[in-house]
């Protein structure tokens, strides 16, 4: 179905009320759910974690429950280190941003997995640049630019042992490349 046909469906309110209900309280649901299963908790333990009861987070997981409050999810949210953004879009903007429905689409990354992405990608511009140049020194010139490793500028916890062997394993390959 095309982009302006789907539309074309919303123009009536009674479908565009419904549908808008069904996806954010389905979705909300979803993703909760999505979240704690890849954290590998329970619903207790995710309970535990948000401080809130096991029967509150079940159903907070009922996509029928539809009375979660934008405080619940916020504590949520900081409770498992992900960020929230709750605003009024446009309806071609909704179904975009709801279109990936999959496990893997409702699951976001904390900001641990964020920061260790951001460092692969910094360390990735500066190999290419030693590419583009053809030059070991270019690379060594672009390293010292990116010497403080983004973790570090926000004083990222030191008990993430993932991102100090990254760290450790980044810094000796530049040393390869120089």
């Amino acid at each position: 179905m095309s982009g302006l046909n789907k539309l074309r469906k919303f123009a009536q309110k009674i479908y565009r009320d419904g549908y808008l209900r069904t996806q954010v309280g389905g979705g909300i649901a979803y993703q909760i759910q999505a979240l704690r299963e890849k954290l590998g908790l329970t619903q207790t333990e995710f309970a535990e974690i948000t401080g809130k009861k096991q029967s509150v987070i079940s159903r907070l997981e009922d996509t029928s429950y539809g009375k979660v409050t934008v405080q619940t999810l916020l504590d949520i949210a900081c409770a498992t280190d992900v960020a929230l953004v709750v605003k009024f879009v446009s309806y071609p903007d909704f179904l975009r941003q709801t279109e990936d429905m999959t496990v893997r689409g409702l699951q976001p990354d904390t900001i641990r997995e964020s920061l260790a992405r951001a460092e692969r990608s910094s360390f990735y511009v500066i190999e290419n640049r030693q590419d583009v140049y053809g030059r070991a020194d270019a690379a060594a010139n672009s390293y010292q630019r990116y010497e403080t490793p983004l973790h570090d500028r926000l004083e990222m916890n030191d008990n993430s042992q993932a991102m100090s062997a990254f760290k450790a394993s980044s810094r000796s390959e530049m040393r390869i490349l120089q």
